[in-house]
C-alpha cells in the first residue's frame, strides 16, 4: 500500500471514530415499516395525566370572599409574593388543614374539585368565598450526559422525560439516549427503570411522564467512557492532510 493510499486511509477511519452515528441521536424514531410518509398526525394513547392532588403534594392557596375585606387566608394583611412562603402540603393521609374548616380530605381530587370542594365548607363562614389552588415545588433532578445537570422546579403536577431532558439543555453528543435510568421513590419502594428516548414507543410508556421527586440520568457512550470525546480529531485530521499535501509535493517535484 503507498504512503498516500495508506494515509487516505487513516483520514476515513479518524473521521468515523469521530462521529456520533446517527440513530444514536435522534429522538423518538419509527421502524421503516411504520414511517408515516403522508405526513398525518400520529395519535398515541398513553397514560393519561396524573393531574390528580396526592399525598405530599405542596399546593398554593388562596381563599378570597365578597366580604368588603376581601379575607384571605394565605396571605392575611401580608402582601406575599413568594407562594412557597403561604403554601400547605398534603399530609400521608391525604388531607390538608385550613383555618375555620379544619382539617379537609382533597387526596384524589383535581385541583377543581379541591376548590369546589373548600368553597363548599367555606361558604357558612364567609359570604360567596373563592378558593384559587395550583401545584408549586414540585422537581425533578436530571444528571449525567447533560448539558446542565441539576434539580428543576416545575408549578404543576407532571412533566414528561423530554421536557425533564428540555430543561438539563438537552442530552451531550456521548450521552447514550438508548440507555436513560428513572429512580423514582414512593413510599418505602424505589423503583429503577430503562428507557430509550430513541423509540417513538416512549411515548406510550408508562414512565413518560415523571413525578415529583423523580431522578433522570443519562448514560455516557462507551466512546466516553474510553475518552475517545477528548481526542483531538481535528487536530489529528489537520495533520495528515498537511502531510498528504507534502508527499504529494515530493512526489510531483522528483
Amino acid at each position: 500500500m503507498k504512503i498516500r493510499d495508506l494515509i487516505t486511509f487513516l483520514i476515513f477511519v479518524t473521521s468515523i471514530i469521530s462521529c456520533v452515528p446517527n440513530h444514536r441521536i435522534v429522538y423518538l424514531q419509527e421502524k421503516s415499516s411504520e414511517t408515516n410518509t403522508d405526513n398525518n398526525p400520529i395519535k398515541f394513547i398513553g397514560n393519561q395525566n396524573d393531574e390528580l392532588i396526592r399525598p405530599g403534594d405542596e399546593l398554593y392557596i388562596k381563599i378570597t370572599s365578597a366580604d368588603e375585606n376581601k379575607t384571605s387566608f394565605s396571605e392575611g394583611n401580608i402582601q406575599v409574593y413568594n407562594p412557597s412562603l403561604i403554601s400547605y402540603i398534603v399530609d400521608d393521609e391525604g388531607f390538608l388543614k385550613l383555618p375555620y374548616i379544619g382539617k379537609t380530605q382533597l387526596s384524589d381530587l383535581t385541583l377543581e374539585q379541591a376548590s369546589d370542594h373548600i368553597e363548599s365548607k367555606l361558604s357558612q363562614y364567609l359570604y360567596f368565598p373563592s378558593v384559587f389552588i395550583k401545584f408549586i415545588n414540585n422537581k425533578i433532578t436530571v444528571l449525567g450526559e447533560v448539558n446542565r445537570p441539576g434539580v428543576y422546579v416545575f408549578d404543576y403536577k407532571n412533566i414528561n422525560i423530554l421536557q425533564a431532558i428540555g430543561y438539563a439543555g438537552d442530552v451531550t453528543e456521548f450521552g447514550n439516549r438508548k440507555y436513560v435510568i428513572i429512580l423514582r421513590e414512593q413510599g418505602a419502594e424505589r423503583h429503577v427503570i430503562k428507557v430509550d428516548l430513541t423509540s417513538i414507543n416512549l411515548l406510550t410508556s408508562e414512565w413518560y411522564l415523571l413525578k415529583s421527586n423523580d431522578v433522570v440520568y443519562v448514560e455516557p457512550l462507551k466512546r466516553k467512557k474510553w475518552n475517545m470525546n477528548t481526542v483531538p480529531y481535528n487536530l489529528i485530521l489537520s495533520v495528515i492532510s498537511t502531510a498528504i499535501v507534502i508527499i504529494t509535493f515530493i512526489n510531483t517535484n522528483k
